[in-house]
């Protein structure tokens, strides 16, 4: 079987998976390319700490912040190239967190590639395709780290195989594969035979690359060998998104704070410890409020080891005196700061204790995208707690149980539950309109985005306790 649309490269691994080596390049297709010119380039996510961390939306399926981020570059490289990208994912999810952040950079009127699952793209070609499988280093495997063809494989593990296969298919010239380097070793020793397992193998050989995605997303006064090709794409990243090397309390500060002063509406911090450099920000934070921005923080919930400590719980309440709502989450990771809907910082910072370690922070400008981040992570149904309704108090936390439910449970010591198991819980209803219900008074209007700004002459409301 001749084929004439894609290089050996990409041949030679599609030719195990899924034509049994019958595949043979037709005369037009080159013999040998350039180094800077490879025709498969893996993205390697590993390091990217938040920015490549899967969100499940279902057991086997999910998205990350880094697909969007690093397509967007690719689309605006090859774009001034005259080349038009195709980018493929697994999940429709994925798709449509891409398409949420091309959104905020569409020319003319229109999007500024094709997005969509590899299902949509069967029977289709592009010069260039972004496969995001959406895999990531410290998350769990999804369908494309279980796509097999052993005797053992389930359906849904080869149907996995025929979806990498089109979606490694659609390119004419180059295809880039976004995800964590490690979690494709991991898979290749396990199953060499896999899609990533052939993959792997692939590694070093004629046309095929790899460049660390870590090495792209470097502040600029970092130089980071990266050859032409990677230099070039590195180039064309940094004009979608900024990057805070955060190596030293006058560097934190100074990022941090920034945002903080340029909200005008709201601002939302995800920060799992509250430690001594919550002081520094206090002021800044209180200065937001008065101006009438809302300030909602989800913080690690009291039992964490350090969040327990007297003088931790002391700064969460000078916190609380501050801030709109703080919300405690059970074994909450999440490092991310959205300004007014429209800016995105995500990475390895810990906002309000951060103190001499090396951090990295990317930000995202676009509503599209800080839109998505906030339904993704539920902001406002998570930052609307009930009270416990048989104690009364408002010492509510987030968990999430066995089966990925989320669920509101008191955790006030006096309540006449007790606690433990036997604490007070509540399932959260994912699915109702935020302010729809409460579970201490009757329904309230719902409310979508930010409040508006307090009218000249009217003063604003303090923070409550939440």
């Amino acid at each position: 079987m001749t084929q004439n649309r894609f290089g050996r490269a990409v041949m030679g691994l599609v030719n195990g998976l899924a034509y049994g080596g019958v595949l043979q390049a037709g005369p037009v297709v080159p013999s040998s390319r350039s180094p800077e010119d490879p025709q498969i380039v893996l993205i390697d996510t590993d390091g990217l700490h938040e920015l490549a961390h899967v969100h499940l939306t279902g057991p086997s399926k999910g998205w990350w912040p880094a697909g969007p981020l690093i397509s967007r570059a690719l689309i605006d490289l090859h774009g001034g190239d005259g080349e038009t990208t195709g980018v493929v994912t697994p999940y429709g999810d994925q798709a449509e967190a891409t398409l949420e952040a091309l959104r905020d950079i569409e020319r003319d009127g229109g999007p500024s590639a094709e997005v969509g699952t590899a299902h949509r793209f069967q029977g289709r070609e592009f010069p260039i395709v972004v496969f995001d499988t959406v895999e990531g280093e410290h998350s769990r495997p999804l369908w494309m780290a279980k796509a097999s063809r052993a005797p053992e494989a389930s359906d849904w593990m080869r149907s996995g195989v025929r979806l990498f296969n089109v979606a490694m298919t659609r390119v004419q010239t180059r295809v880039y594969v976004i995800a964590s380097g490690s979690r494709i070793r991991e898979v290749a020793r396990k199953a060499p035979d896999s899609p990533f397992g052939q993959l792997d193998a692939l590694i070093g050989t004629s046309g095929v690359r790899v460049l660390p995605a870590k090495s792209l997303i470097t502040p600029p006064e970092l130089h980071v060998p990266r050859g032409e090709f990677g230099d070039r794409l590195a180039e064309v990243l940094s004009r979608h998104v900024e990057v805070s090397d955060v190596d030293d309390e006058t560097m934190f500060y100074a990022s941090f704070v920034a945002a903080i002063r340029s909200a005008r509406t709201s601002l939302w911090l995800w920060t799992p410890w509250v430690a001594r450099r919550v002081r520094m920000i206090l002021p800044e934070l209180r200065a937001a409020v008065d101006r009438g921005v809302r300030v909602t923080v989800f913080v690690r919930d009291p039992s964490d080891q350090l969040q327990k400590k007297p003088a931790n719980l002391s700064l969460v309440e000078d916190l609380r005196a501050v801030a709109h709502t703080i919300v405690p989450m059970h074994v909450m990771h999440q490092k991310i700061v959205v300004v007014d809907e429209r800016t995105v910082m995500l990475g390895s910072l810990n906002a309000l204790s951060q103190s001499w370690t090396r951090e990295v922070m990317v930000t995202m400008r676009g509503a599209y995208f800080a839109r998505k981040i906030l339904t993704h992570e539920h902001a406002e149904i998570f930052a609307r707690p009930p009270k416990c309704p048989r104690c009364g108090q408002d010492d509510i936390e987030i968990g999430r149980g066995a089966k990925e439910n989320w669920y509101w449970r008191c955790y006030n010591s006096r309540c006449p539950t007790g606690g433990g198991n036997k604490a007070w819980k509540k399932d959260i209803d994912l699915w109702r309109r935020p302010g729809s219900e409460s579970a201490s008074g009757p329904p309230g209007p719902p409310r979508v985005g930010p409040p508006p700004p307090a009218a000249a002459g009217t003063s604003v409301p303090r923070p409550r306790r939440t």
